[in-house]
């Protein structure tokens, strides 16, 4: 009876120890610490959570990634108006030179007209997902989740871009359309209107200082996106690693103990073998 109790609890023993190699080598094979939930549920429940959060957090850099492209087309955008801008202010001082002639100043009215078609485009342009690059309303912009609770704008609506302040002239203090002010410019122009032109060039001006402040204002939207792209990039290297952490195997540890395991099980294999011997004689005697 005592015997074959020995053999029972060697051949236990045995069994025990070839399913924990089995499992250290799986997990070697695998690179996987757990195979299965049963294995550590409460790892197996973080790695879960985890991977939900990685899961939203590559779809907030998706929305980052489209914020950014429309922010960098609207801040070219401005950069442009603030060029054409420029350019058209110094055509209409030419054009206010008393010795300007009236085919000078008819060429001069029509590159203006050009420039102005070039801003006006800008109403129309639509961004890379076919949304209106300058919204007509602020009801029509379109805001990105970038975040849990956050949302972001990545451009400016038509009335921050084409409308200002006139801080001087027949018009100090009143909304101006940029689109009007040049279409009066060139009407002055061609008229020779010296009062319309003068008041058209401290417009002009305001327009331009206008355009730098919408500069600044888009500066502000790119640099929202562009932070919350790093911290977004940040939680999903965190995240990432504390995920490995929990499932990928730790070769320093597990190799020795598959080692340490071997061992004992030809060690058991030799109990094992001394005991079956001993029955056996037993049973010869």
């Amino acid at each position: 009876m005592t015997t074959m109790f020995g053999i029972n609890s060697s051949i236990s023993s045995m069994l025990s120890t070839d399913s924990a190699i089995a499992s250290y080598q799986n997990q070697i094979d695998t690179k996987k610490k757990i195979q299965q939930p049963s294995d550590d549920p409460v790892a197996s429940q973080q790695i879960d959570n985890l991977r939900r959060s990685l899961s939203g957090n590559t779809a907030y850099q998706k929305n980052v990634s489209t914020a950014t492209a429309v922010s960098d087309q609207s801040n070219a955008a401005l950069s442009d108006i603030s060029t054409q801008l420029s350019s058209i202010q110094n055509k209409l001082q030419q054009a206010m030179n008393g010795t300007s002639s009236s085919s000078t100043r008819d060429i001069l009215a029509k590159e203006i007209s050009t420039a102005t078609d070039q801003i006006d485009s800008y109403k129309t342009t639509t961004d890379t997902n076919g949304n209106s690059l300058f919204p007509a309303n602020s009801s029509q912009l379109i805001t990105y989740p970038i975040g849990d609770s956050r949302s972001v704008a990545a451009t400016l609506t038509q009335s921050q871009v084409f409308n200002f302040t006139a801080s001087s002239g027949s018009s100090a203090g009143s909304t101006v359309d940029l689109s009007t002010l040049l279409q009066n410019t060139q009407t002055a122009i061609k008229n020779n209107d010296s009062s319309g032109m003068n008041d058209a060039l401290n417009q002009i001006q305001d327009a331009i200082s206008h355009m730098s402040d919408a500069q600044g204002q888009q500066s502000v939207l790119a640099t929202q996106i562009s932070d919350q792209d790093n911290r977004l990039a940040n939680q999903a290297l965190t995240m990432k690693t504390t995920k490995s952490s929990y499932e990928e195997v730790d070769y320093k540890e597990v190799v020795p103990e598959l080692v340490a395991s071997q061992t004992q099980l030809e060690a058991q294999q030799d109990v094992f073998s001394v005991v079956a011997k001993s029955s056996l004689f037993d049973k010869l005697g």
